[in-house]
């Protein structure tokens, strides 16, 4: 026999009455619902996270979005404060940290940024973030390449090398060849870069530094028997003797007329190994020396009675006084016949 008085059964009560375990199963009479959580969607039988994060406008443009099961976190970023949802202000680091830049050498102040901050630095330092530290010029080749460069506190400093000029920046040859080398008088100096040889010139010996005159009449037979070796400042010669010229290895006369031995007023004769010189008509002397003679002289006057002699460069004229005439037949002078004629004349008007 059944009952008549039948009760309701709260399903509910058991494994959440078949609901997802992120849902909420809710009882009525003679059944029940099954309903996703907030956070959560589905058919209640079935419920899967929403993953809130995906709305980019849901937090803080300047917070960050965390995903959690049936929820979510706005988090302000790193530099920022507030409640993430809707306000996120900047962090003055510079002004609400104390000491957030150290003071070391080469700190020279704090920059607040948008989120963050940043330590200035002198001149000669950089930042690593939180401090000052050294910059090392040396590292970037900032000196010439001809410099030594020393990196200093803040600084560095270059100094071109030996055999170079300039501001350590920028730094030029010496040539050294023109300011005062260090080469023996005897030696050709060659200029390098940064530097300068020194060599010995033909005919001498050493280091370029100091040479030395080689005397080539030490080595044997450097001159043929019949001559004899001369040396002389880095070179030598073969001297054949007075009147010969060695040439081709071989002694040669020497023509002195041809070399203008003798006085252009004399006549030259070679000979073999000499000459002779005898000063022309007109001069006297050796030969190699030739003078013109006087012949105008008194111990030497040949012009007639009745004329005035004129000395030239080798020679005389006669030139006879007025009144006089010269004869070619005799080479005297004789009263001129237009003066023999004004005589008689006058003689016979007296």
């Amino acid at each position: 026999m059944y009952g008549t008085n039948c009760q309701d059964i709260d399903e509910c009560q058991k494994e959440n009455g078949g609901c997802h375990a992120s849902a909420v199963c809710s009882n009525y009479e003679g059944g029940r619902q099954c309903q996703c959580k907030v956070g959560f969607s589905g058919d209640g039988f079935r419920c899967a996270d929403v993953n809130e994060c995906a709305n980019q406008r849901i937090c803080h443009w300047n917070a960050t979005c965390t995903n959690n099961p049936g929820s979510y976190v706005c988090t302000c970023n790193v530099g920022y404060k507030g409640n993430g949802n809707y306000l996120c202000l900047d962090i003055d680091e510079c002004s609400e940290t104390p000491y957030v830049c150290s003071s070391s050498l080469g700190y020279k102040g704090c920059k607040n940024l948008p989120g963050s901050y940043h330590c200035t630095c002198s001149n000669g330092f950089e930042s690593n973030g939180q401090s000052c530290v050294d910059i090392d010029e040396c590292a970037s080749n900032i000196c010439s390449l001809y410099a030594d460069c020393v990196n200093t506190m803040g600084s560095y400093r270059c100094t071109c090398n030996s055999g170079f000029v300039g501001n350590g920046l920028t730094c030029a040859d010496i040539n050294e060849c023109n300011e005062g080398s260090q080469c023996d008088p005897n030696a050709a100096c060659i200029n390098r870069l940064g530097s300068h040889e020194c060599s010995c010139l033909e005919g001498f010996v050493g280091d370029g530094r100091l040479c030395e005159d080689i005397d080539e009449c030490a080595t044997p037979n450097i001159c043929p028997s019949t001559t004899t070796c001369v040396n002389t400042v880095g070179s030598y010669y073969c001297d054949c003797g007075s009147g010969f010229i060695f040439n081709n290895s071989e002694c040669h006369d020497l023509d002195e007329c041809v070399a203008g031995r003798c006085s252009p007023y004399a006549s030259c004769a070679n000979s073999p190994g000499s000459f002779s010189c005898q000063c022309t008509a007109g001069y006297r002397g050796d030969g190699v020396t030739c003078v013109d003679e006087d012949e105008c002289s008194l111990a030497h006057s040949k012009c007639p009675e009745h004329s005035m002699c004129i000395n030239t460069n080798g020679s005389y004229l006669c030139i006879c006084d007025s009144g006089f005439s010269r004869s070619l037949r005799f080479a005297k002078c004789h009263i001129s016949q237009d003066i023999v004629f004004q005589i008689l004349t006058k003689v016979d008007k007296d």
